[in-house]
């Protein structure tokens, strides 16, 4: 019997990791091409940029190993802790990147201050490049100021399950590296030094491992002493549904806190597949901690699991996903009273069903 239940998820990784990998390798290797690398033009530390209101900019902190010397110079694998800051523009048909020595130096680089914030950790399966490219079209699609946590989460080398595990490790390490820039930042913020716009905390799928991680490992006194944050989103999250109330609890220092899931979604049913745990994106469970809003993408989206951005080789997201998340990304609170946008969920009774229109 034992050996049954063993058997039939390892049958289950067999079918499934090839359409996994095969989605993922599709969309991210077109980001690792040698003339992919080339448009990036590199800027000189210490040159002055000039970065105009016209330009879509975000700023990197990676804790990437560097590559010096190489045309991919930044690798796919984690360094020793370092944080590595980097201003990223565009400009006639390339990105422009530039290394500074701190946050501050970079932000002192973008131009309009007072914009919106959104601090954006990403998933799985994403080599430095794809990463600028969701950082940049993030910014570029909701007029705000991006600063993005990079860290490895694919092997190009690695297939399947590998990869899975590769970047599963690396999203719940990535906490010892972050909490600094959250910190740095944090204090930026309260020094005048990062304008005075909105700030939403954004972790999608895996990446929502660095804030449970933080929970989880008592760190946020030093975040909990001011709601100092407009929004946290945990999008899709892709973190263990077990004892997440807990962790959530633990909360303070936003305004608003929401969590996103779809009971169908594709890729959370893999990674609860091939994790062998159920997923809080894709299962939440009573009972679920009070400090957050629930929104059930179901009805509107399907098996989706990416749905605030239009990207290359993808469809293009729905214009009601779109305003929810413009809402957010700009600080604001979804109006749960517009029963065009919104009804309770009928799924366990956990929040709200994100709906369609005419619906």
């Amino acid at each position: 019997m034992f050996t049954c239940m063993i058997r039939l998820p390892i049958l289950l990784l067999t079918l499934l990791l090839p359409t996994l990998s095969f989605s993922k390798e599709r969309y991210y290797s077109r980001f690792n091409t040698d003339a992919f690398w080339q448009t990036l033009v590199p800027d000189s530390p210490g040159t002055t940029i000039r970065v105009s209101s016209a330009d879509t900019a975000i700023i990197v902190a990676s804790n990437r190993e560097p590559a010096p010397g190489q045309l991919r110079f930044m690798s796919e694998i984690r360094g020793d802790g370092t944080i590595r800051y980097f201003i990223v523009y565009s400009r006639a048909g390339s990105w422009h990147i530039q290394q500074h020595s701190s946050l501050r130096d970079a932000i002192n680089v973008l131009p309009q201050k007072d914009k919106d914030w959104i601090v954006y950790t990403e998933g799985m399966g994403k080599i430095f490049t794809t990463d600028l490219d969701r950082g940049m079209n993030l910014a570029g699609q909701y007029g705000v100021h991006v600063l993005l946590l990079d860290y490895p989460s694919i092997r190009s080398s690695y297939k399947g399950y590998r990869n899975y595990r590769f970047a599963y490790r690396n999203a719940r390490i990535a906490y010892k590296d972050f909490a600094r820039v959250l910190d740095t930042f944090r204090r930026l913020r309260t020094d005048g030094d990062a304008g005075s716009g909105s700030i939403s905390l954004f972790f999608h799928s895996m990446g929502s491992n660095v804030m449970r991680k933080l929970a989880r490992k008592d760190m946020l006194v030093r975040f909990n002493d001011t709601k100092w944050v407009d929004n946290i989103i945990l999008n899709a999250p892709c973190v263990p549904r077990r004892r997440s109330r807990q962790w959530m609890d633990r909360i303070h220092f936003a305004k608003r806190m929401y969590v996103h899931y779809n009971s169908q979604d594709r890729t959370l049913k893999l990674a609860r597949i091939v994790g062998f745990r159920q997923i809080l994106g894709e299962h939440p469970k009573q009972p679920v901690s009070d400090s957050a809003l629930f929104i059930n993408f179901n009805t509107l989206c399907g098996e989706g699991h990416s749905n605030f951005l239009s990207l290359y080789g993808r469809l293009h997201v729905t214009r009601e996903a779109l305003l929810h998340y413009n809402t957010l990304f700009h600080g604001g609170a979804v109006d749960l009273h517009d029963a065009t946008k919104y009804r309770k969920t009928a799924y366990r009774s956990i929040g709200w069903d994100l709906l369609p229109a005419g619906h």
